[in-house]
């Protein structure tokens, strides 16, 4: 062998095995980022983005301009499973103050007709009002395990509310 052959198959050896020795990624969920206009709505229910994640579990984020923990304001995330229908099959909803209730809904219609309270599903709200965001968490059961959902978001004030994106309309699919 040459000088500076062995060198140069050594580094590439060397390389190989460290790459080796480093851990695949986690299967990650398809996830979308959206955003919402902004000033479009009072402080504290401006949505400003939804980030939609379809993985192992559904996972659905609304950061806002400023989120309190006094306010009496609420979100609620309608879920479209199907599409031929135009509108959404359920929904999640809940409180953005300190004192937080959730709940998971089947329902009909975007008026929530006949809304059926889902008992057996595995939810989870979380909200975080230094980061302005609220968070739901839910199983993939909840919704009969879907190959793909789309989102729309409604923050809900005492007089207010905004919608993201707009008014009974979705963000894009997003796949699992």
């Amino acid at each position: 062998m040459r000088p500076g052959r062995t060198s140069a198959v050594v580094s590439d050896i060397a390389i190989g095995a460290l790459g080796s020795l480093v851990p695949a990624p986690a299967a990650v969920a398809d996830t979308s980022l959206f955003t919402d206009r902004s000033g479009d709505a009072p402080p504290g229910l401006d949505i400003e983005r939804v980030r939609v994640g379809n993985g192992a579990r559904i996972v659905v984020s609304v950061s806002f301009d400023n989120i309190k923990r006094d306010s009496g304001n609420g979100l609620v995330v309608y879920f479209d499973t199907r599409g031929p229908d135009r509108g959404p099959e359920n929904l999640t909803t809940g409180e953005l103050g300190a004192t937080r209730d959730w709940q998971a809904l089947r329902i009909e219609n975007w008026r929530g007709d006949d809304a059926r309270l889902l008992h057996r599903c595995d939810i989870d709200m979380r909200v975080n009002h230094v980061r302005d965001k609220a968070t739901f968490n839910l199983s993939r059961r909840c919704f009969h395990r879907p190959g793909r959902v789309r989102v729309a978001a409604r923050s809900r004030g005492m007089s207010n509310d905004d919608w993201a994106p707009r008014v009974r309309r979705f963000y894009d699919w997003v796949s699992r």
